[in-house]
């Protein structure tokens, strides 16, 4: 199989596994338990909490362990924004967010009483940080704008976001970080609010994390036993969640020949899609690496990725976390894309193992079924 959909999901890196099962096998406790072996996984697990803050640089920082980096987004902005209702009501966004924050924002918007303002983007992907000057009011408490976007990759400027939102005593700045740990360089410290998910970099799914400065008051979604500084309630799957403190370092370590490798494959593509007339590349030159987007101008790109998995080729035509039926890519649309160039996306998102020869057989592939399909 040639995989081409990093951006969904990875692998499980094979260190992963074999230490996943080992402390399976050895370690099984509660970790609330106040028992010898509960007070063991109690342990490991305040060890993964303190190593995964110290390799983001942010070791004062709290950390919630979630199932994800959804859970995690939706405990991070519900829980924000209902436990500081009273000092304001108004929320920032950007069109070209992923649906877990957007979904977040707009039941929030429609169900809870609060205001949104939803901030255009640039053909580049990219708000303009003049809009968000604007669209910033004395009632602000959050904003949540990505750093990486997941479909085309554009990278947002975090710290001169931050920069603004932090003029603003009531305002938190909250970034869906997921597409850019442990590939793209960030700065963690501007940040209130981040998360981070296991899956998207090696890691086991089921595991991610909320980290968050200590001043930030969230509501709990899940009450009960008080688990996670009573932010996050239920027994711990802590196996899972010391595995996640292992992926990231693990990530952190092969960070730069990871990047090399993504922009090596990147580089060779769109010198091959460009000089095609069949496409338009939807990923600017400023994007991510690891992430290239682009449209067929005259075919159904969702047949050509159902055609391509037949051959064992994997890849992406609109983001798998949004919805497997075909759709439009709402991110295309707010960059100015056509129907016709927004409906027929194919996303290439690049890992550590993949090499130009797997690209140069996604092309050739390519050909023989542009050809075959009307």
């Amino acid at each position: 199989m040639i995989y081409f959909d990093h951006a969904a999901t990875t692998s499980i890196d094979s260190e992963i596994l074999t230490s996943y099962v080992s402390l399976l096998s050895k370690h099984f406790a509660n970790p609330s338990s106040i028992h010898h072996a509960g007070q063991e996984s109690a342990r490991l697990l305040a060890k993964a909490r303190e190593q995964i803050l110290t390799q983001l640089g942010v070791p004062e920082d709290e950390l919630i362990f979630t199932s994800g980096s959804t859970e995690a987004i939706n405990l991070a902005i519900k829980g924000y924004a209902l436990a500081n209702a009273k000092r304001g009501k108004h929320m920032i966004t950007s069109a070209v967010e992923h649906a877990a924050v957007l979904q977040t924002l707009l039941q929030l918007r429609d169900h809870f009483g609060f205001t949104l303002t939803v901030l255009p983007v640039t053909s580049e992907g990219v708000i303009r940080l003049d809009d968000l000057k604007k669209a910033m009011t004395s009632e602000t408490i959050l904003v949540a704008i990505m750093r990486v976007n997941n479909e085309v990759g554009s990278i947002f400027p975090t710290d001169e976001i931050a920069q603004i939102v932090h003029q603003y005593p009531k305002a938190v700045f909250f970034s869906d970080t997921t597409q850019a740990m442990g590939k793209i360089e960030t700065n963690f410290q501007a940040l209130d609010m981040f998360v981070m998910s296991a899956h998207k970099i090696y890691g086991l799914k089921g595991s991610g994390a909320l980290i968050k400065r200590k001043n930030v008051m969230l509501l709990p979604l899940l009450s009960g036993g008080g688990q996670e500084d009573d932010l996050r309630s239920g027994t711990s799957d802590f196996p899972v969640h010391v595995m996640l403190a292992k992926a990231l370092r693990l990530a952190y370590a092969s960070q730069k020949a990871s990047y090399e490798t993504a922009l090596k494959l990147n580089q060779e593509a769109r010198r091959i899609l460009k000089s095609r007339d069949d496409v338009v590349i939807n990923s600017r030159e400023s994007a991510s690496p690891f992430i290239l987007n682009f449209s067929l101008s005259q075919k159904k790109a969702s047949v050509v990725v159902e055609a391509l998995s037949l051959k064992g080729i994997m890849v992406s035509s609109v983001s798998a976390c949004s919805s497997s039926q075909f759709k439009e890519s709402d991110v295309l649309l707010a960059m100015g894309a056509s129907s016709q160039i927004a409906g027929n996306t194919i996303r290439l998102s690049f890992g550590k193992e993949n090499t130009l020869e797997e690209l140069h057989t996604f092309f050739d592939e390519l050909d023989v079924i542009l050809k075959k399909i009307r």
